[in-house]
This record gives C-alpha cells, structure tokens and sequence, in this order.
C-alpha cells in the first residue's frame, strides 16, 4: 500500500485534531452544566461571587441576584469584572486584593468580555465559552504532542481527567486557558512552526504569567542542543508583552510586578502547609494530596524518560511547586489548579515510557 500523500495527510492530522479539541470543549462545557446544576441551576454561579464579597453589588448590578458561593466566593468574580473593565478604569480594582496582580492575567476576562465592549450576561458567556476553548486546546494540543512521540491516544487523561482543570474550568479562572495555549505552543513549536508557537506562548503569559514557564523549559530544551538564537528569541518574544503589560499596570494601578508572597524556601511551603490539611475539610485535603501527587509522580517520571524535551517541560513546574509558599499550598483548590500542569506532563512523560519511542526523540 502506498503511504498516503502528503497534503492528505496533513488534512488527516487536522480533522484528528480537531476532534481531540472538540472532546475537551464538550467536556468543558459538561463540567460547567455539571457545577450550575450543584448551584441550583443559575448559570450566574460560574461568577463565583461570594455572600460577604465587597464585590458582589458590582457584580449584581451587571447580572441581577445571583448563585452565591460562600462567604468570600472565588477567583470567577474577579474574571468577570476584569472582563467588564479590561484597563481598569471603574471602581473594581481598588475593591481587589492586588488589584494589578489580578489585572495581570488579562487574556481570560479581555477575550471574555470583547475587550469590554460587553455587558454581563455576554461577558459570563464569553468566560464560560473561551474556559472551554482552552480546555479544547489543552486535549488537542496534548494528542499531538503524544503522537509525535509515539504514545497512545490515552495521554489526553492529563488533561481530561485533571482535576486542577476541571477546577478552572467551573471556576473560570485564566488556567485552563492559559494551559491549553502553552501546551498549543510548545506543540507548534515542536513541530518547527517557531513563530506561532512563540506568539502563541506570549499569549499564554497573558493569560496567566506562571506559564511562561513553559517557555523558559523550551527555551532550555533548544539552548543546550546549541539553538541558541532560537531559545533567546523565544524567550524574549514570550516575556516581552506581558512585561509591557506589567509596566502600564505599575504605572497606572502600581505593583504591576509583585510576586504577591507566592514564594519561600524550597519545600517549607509545602511542609507548612500539610500542619493546617487536618482542619482544612475532607475534599480540600484530598485536592491538596492530589496536587502533591502530582508533583512526585512528575519529577519521577521526569528522571526515568529518556526525552529531553519532557524533562525540559517538566523541571520549571516542578521547581516552582517546590518553592511556592504556603500562601498556595495551603488551599487544595488552589494548589491542584496551579500545578495542573505536573499531571499534565507526568501523564505524558508515562505515556512516552510505556509507548514505543518516537525516532526523532533522542536520548538526552
């Protein structure tokens, strides 16, 4: 039989990629059906707004009464109303605990709410629809990944069955998209197609900075099989849009750049975070394992592929789990969707182990 040309085959390639990212949008939008039908069946739930939250008349006099979720809510809220005022121009930001801080991951909310152009309920369906897009990104982009280097279809678990992304994905928070753009980009650039990739990781920074992590592995990957010049370009054309960002944010908000005490020595926030796991409730302590999981089975997979592009995937992710403070760890909910992406690339690493091994994978 003769193997196929290749214009068919490239078209082969998209339609099964797009079908991967169909799966995940479907997915996505079954986790959010599945959490407003927990909230009573108001789709006004996604917002996240807490009881107590000195932000809920703002959010209310866009959306009319809404599903409320504990006292304080969470991260939605601050999605939503970023997407009503993406340059923070109105009354939100002062009511922000860091308000640049919270600005700082603009891509979510900005593409949410037509760059503020929308009113509340389009703003909640556009949060609602680009979360699911990421997630679409993130499984496309994971299936691909794992074919170029031989593994089975299974590997979409990572993202699929990753509880931290689930979690953005109710919660409409930047992680899921931010996720699926850098998995995109890393998939693009893999492949040789180096400028979409690097735009495409400069907008994952957008969406949430932490990912330019994904970057900077990248860029260790090509600079030490001696691509220099591409690894310097990546990283420069990654980081520069959302230190441009940063800036304005600084001189308009001020603090643009603070790391927000994310970070102490390496495994004290960890360890001081376990101390207070017992009185943190039965579901937040199982996230919280889970999170931890996830960053040992990440560094040990990451010791035992022979792929030295994994390893370059994975070590950023793991040094900063390590040294992130308890401020992070300390709320299951929290860590599992930060760390996400340890499942994600563990979960690929063991695909890649228990799969034939790709020609173009050298050993390290």
């Amino acid at each position: 039989m003769q193997p196929a040309a290749p214009g068919v085959s490239r078209r082969q390639d998209l339609r099964h990629l797009a079908a991967w990212f169909l799966v995940g949008v479907v997915v996505a939008v079954l986790l959010q059906w599945l959490q407003v039908r927990a909230l009573g069946g108001d789709w006004t739930g996604l917002v996240n707004a807490g009881q107590q939250s000195s932000l809920r008349s703002l959010i209310e006099a866009e959306l009319g009464p809404v599903a409320t979720v504990g006292q304080a809510g969470h991260d939605g809220q601050f999605s939503f109303l970023i997407a009503l005022d993406p340059l923070g121009q109105g009354p939100a930001p002062d009511l922000f605990d860091h308000g640049a801080y919270r600005y700082r991951r603009i891509l979510l909310p900005a593409l949410g709410g037509g760059f503020g152009l929308w009113g509340g309920k389009a703003a909640l369906l556009g949060l609602v629809v680009w979360t699911a897009v990421g997630m679409g990104l993130a499984t496309a982009a994971i299936a691909d990944l794992g074919g170029d280097m031989g593994t089975r279809p299974w590997v979409v678990a990572g993202v699929l069955a990753n509880p931290g992304v689930w979690l953005s994905v109710q919660l409409l928070t930047p992680d899921v998209l931010a996720l699926g753009l850098a998995l995109t980009g890393a998939a693009l650039w893999r492949r040789g197609l180096r400028t979409w990739g690097m735009v495409t990781l400069a907008l994952a920074a957008l969406a949430k900075d932490q990912y330019l992590l994904v970057a900077t592995g990248l860029a260790g990957w090509e600079w030490f099989r001696a691509h220099r010049r591409p690894a310097v370009a990546l990283v420069l054309g990654a980081v520069t849009p959302l230190a441009m960002w940063s800036i304005w944010l600084t001189a308009t908000m001020g603090e643009g750049l603070t790391p927000r005490g994310n970070f102490s020595l390496p495994l004290v926030g960890i360890l001081d975070a376990a101390k207070g796991w017992a009185v943190t409730g039965a579901k937040d302590v199982t996230f919280s394992l889970i999170a931890t999981g996830g960053l040992l089975l990440a560094a040990v997979v990451s010791l035992l592929v022979r792929s030295a592009f994994l390893r370059w995937l994975t070590w950023p992710w793991v040094v900063l789990a390590v040294v992130s403070s308890g401020w992070v760890w300390n709320l299951g909910n929290n860590s599992l969707r930060v760390f996400a992406p340890l499942l994600t690339v563990a979960v690929l690493g063991a695909g890649s182990l228990i799969g034939p091994r790709s020609p173009v994978e050298a050993p390290a």
